[in-house]
C-alpha cells in the first residue's frame, strides 16, 4: 500500500498540468489556462470514527457505532486547479486522531503494536479475552474530482456568485501510524515502521462562500471509508471461534468529517472559447464603427440625423420598428454590461430618439443554450430595466421606452451574443 501515494503523485503530475491545458470547444464550457484557477487550502477539521470491529458473545457493548461522542480535531490541506467553471481536481491530505477498539492482541505482528498504544486501556473483560480502547493517528492523501453542480447543469458561469456548493469524491491510501508527521513514519525502516495501510475512498459537498478576488470561505461536510483492517489487523478475524465460525467485521472503517477553512487562489477568471473571441471582437468593430458614423451626424440639424440599420440610411415610418445597429451585451448569467463604452454609444441613441421623435424599444435576450426558461426570462427583464434605468438617468422620458423581454433565444452564433439587449428605434407622430 506505499505504493499507493506514489501512484496517487503521478497521476495528479500527469493529469493536471494535461486537463489544465486543454481547450473545450463547447460554448457551455469557459476556458482555463495552464496558469489560472490554481488554488491552496487549509482548514480545520471534526472527525468522528465508525470502527467495524464485532465481538465474540458474551460481551455486552457494541463497538460499531460512530463515535459522536468522542470526536476528534484535525487539519486538511488541499492543493488543486479548476480544469473549467464546472470541474476541477485537487490532491488532499487529512490528519486527526482516532480511538479504537480492538479484540486481543497478536504476538507475530509487533511491528503494529503502536495500534495499542503505550497503555492500553481494558474498556471490557470476559473470561481471558479484552476489549482494548487505544488511539493512534490517522492520515490520507486522495486525488478528488470537484463538480459545481449550480454551473454544471445551468451552464453558466456567474463570477459575482457569492455561494457555489461544490460536490467531490476521489480515492487514495489511508493509513494509521504512531507519530503525528507522516513521513517520519514511513521512512522510519522498511521492515516495521509502525504504519498500516489500505485504499480509502471519499465523498462529500464544500459550501464555497466568497471573499473576493482571492478568497473563500470554506464550510464543509465529507465522509471517508477504508477497509476494515486499518486500525487493527487481518489475523484478528482470522480466528475461529469455539463454535466453528470465524469472526469477521461488521462494515467498513468510516470517518465522517465538518471542516471549515479558507482557500487562496493564486488566480481567478475564465476566458471565452477562442472560436467566441474572434467574432466577439469582430462584432466590437463593428460597434465602433457605427460610433464613427454618428459621431459624424451628431453636429447636423435634428431634422436631418438619420436611423442607421447596418451601412443605409432610412427614414422610418410612422408606427414602425426600425432596427437600429447596436445592440447592449451582457456579462454571462448578469445583467451587468459587458463594456462601460456601451453607455456613450446609448446617450447618442437616446440623443436620436429625441430629436426625430422616436420611442426606444429594448428587446432583451439571453442564449437559449443555458438556463431555464423561467430563469432566462427573468433575467431578460432585468436586462432591459438595466437599460431602461439608464435611459433614465441621461434624462430620457421613460414614457417612451417598449419594453420586450423575450427571454431564452438562439439567433446568433456563438450563443454568448444572444446576451444582449438590442435597441431599436420606434417613429411616432
Amino acid at each position: 500500500m506505499k505504493k499507493s501515494i506514489l501512484v496517487i503523485l503521478a497521476l495528479v503530475a500527469f493529469a493536471i498540468p494535461s486537463m489544465a491545458s486543454m481547450k473545450v470547444d463547447s460554448v457551455r464550457y469557459l476556458n482555463s489556462t495552464m496558469g489560472q484557477n490554481w488554488f491552496i487550502s487549509a482548514r480545520g477539521t471534526f472527525n468522528c470514527w465508525q470502527g467495524s470491529m464485532r465481538v465474540p458473545e458474551g460481551f455486552q457493548n457494541v463497538y460499531t457505532k460512530p463515535q459522536w461522542a468522542d470526536s476528534k480535531f484535525g487539519f486538511n490541506i488541499n492543493f488543486g486547479k479548476w480544469i473549467n467553471h464546472k470541474l476541477g481536481l485537487r490532491l488532499s491530505y487529512n490528519n486527526t486522531v482516532i480511538n479504537s477498539y480492538i479484540h486481543g492482541r497478536h504476538s507475530r505482528l509487533t511491528y503494529l503494536d503502536f495500534l495499542y498504544g503505550d497503555d492500553p486501556t481494558p474498556v471490557e473483560t470476559v473470561g481471558t479475552e479484552e476489549i482494548y480502547k487505544t488511539s493512534m493517528h490517522y492520515h490520507n492523501l486522495l486525488l478528488e474530482l470537484m463538480i459545481s453542480p449550480i454551473d454544471l447543469f445551468q451552464g453558466y458561469y456567474n463570477a459575482k456568485r457569492v455561494w457555489t456548493p461544490v460536490i467531490y469524491f476521489g480515492a487514495g491510501a489511508a493509513y494509521t501510524s504512531s507519530e503525528f508527521f507522516a513521513l517520519k513514519t514511513l521512512f522510519k525502516n522498511t521492515t516495521g515502521n509502525g504504519t498500516n495501510f489500505e485504499a480509502a475512498f471519499s465523498v462529500g459537498l464544500d459550501n464555497n462562500f466568497r471573499l473576493g478576488e482571492h478568497f473563500d470561505i470554506n464550510l464543509g461536510l465529507g465522509f471517508t471509508t477504508q477497509r476494515w483492517t486499518i486500525d487493527s489487523w487481518t489475523y484478528e478475524f482470522e480466528e475461529l471461534l469455539p463454535d466453528g465460525t470465524t469472526l469477521r467485521p461488521r462494515k467498513l472503517d468510516n470517518m465522517y468529517t465538518a471542516s471549515l477553512g479558507l482557500t487562496y487562489y493564486f488566480t481567478r477568471g475564465y476566458d471565452v472559447p477562442d472560436d467566441c473571441a474572434d467574432e466577439m471582437q469582430q462584432l466590437r468593430k463593428r460597434l465602433e464603427d457605427c460610433q464613427e458614423e454618428l459621431d459624424l451626424w451628431k453636429h447636423k440639424s435634428p431634422d436631418t440625423v438619420p436611423v442607421f440599420i447596418h451601412d443605409t440610411i432610412f427614414v422610418p415610418a410612422e408606427g414602425s420598428f426600425v432596427s437600429y445597429p447596436f445592440s447592449i451585451f451582457f456579462e454571462r448569467d448578469s445583467y451587468q454590461l459587458m463594456s462601460g463604452r456601451d453607455l456613450v454609444n446609448l446617450k447618442a441613441i437616446k440623443e436620436v430618439a429625441e430629436k426625430n421623435g422616436c420611442k426606444i424599444r429594448l428587446r432583451g435576450t439571453c442564449d437559449s443554450a443555458t438556463g431555464s426558461v423561467e430563469h432566462n426570462q427573468r433575467l431578460a427583464e432585468n436586462r432591459c430595466r438595466k437599460i431602461e434605468s439608464e435611459l433614465e438617468k441621461m434624462g430620457f422620458n421613460i414614457a417612451n421606452i417598449i419594453m420586450d423581454p423575450a427571454g431564452g433565444v438562439s439567433e446568433l452564433t456563438p450563443s454568448e451574443l444572444d446576451r444582449r439587449v438590442f435597441v431599436e428605434l420606434v417613429k411616432t407622430k
